[in-house]
């Protein structure tokens, strides 16, 4: 049995590059999603604002900025949890965030706690998830690979 009272709502600050029909998809699917393309004052910003702010507003970076993948320009132990969608077919791309929370859901269940995606940066695609974050023995940069037939 779930020990939690409320199912915990991922907290989306979307970039201006994604677009607006799958913000409204994911709002539909229980994700409180903030836009960046519906605030003037963020629309033109640069990627370290928005990197930056994310943070600070406590929510997951949803992007289609692979730049974001660099850890030099935006370093691994400051993400706010970044996830990055690579692929352009907007029919899949809106399932994406959907599979990988059920993934995390389910994950968190075996945990008994919740499991936040703060200082991990999460890249994708149509056949696979990669992930990267620090390895908590090694102190150092660790990447996975799955593919979602794997997973599922």
């Amino acid at each position: 049995m779930n020990k939690f009272k409320k199912p915990y709502k991922w907290r989306i600050y979307a970039d201006n590059n994604i677009e607006l029909a799958l913000v409204e998809f994911l709002k539909k699917k229980n994700f409180d999603v903030l836009w960046v393309g519906e605030n003037p004052a963020w629309k033109h910003r640069d990627d370290l604002f928005h990197y930056n702010h994310a943070w600070r507003l406590k929510r997951y970076l949803l992007t289609r900025d692979i730049d974001f993948w660099n850890d030099h320009r935006f370093p691994l132990q400051a993400s706010p949890g970044v996830i990055i969608i690579t692929t352009k077919d907007i029919s899949i791309a809106k399932y994406l965030p959907i599979l990988l929370r059920k993934l995390i859901n389910e994950f968190m269940f075996l945990l008994r706690e919740h499991l936040y995606l703060y200082k991990f940066k999460i890249k994708l695609s149509f056949k696979e998830m990669r992930i990267k974050f620090i390895d908590p023995d090694l102190q150092r940069i660790n990447i996975e690979n799955y593919k979602w037939q794997e997973l599922f």
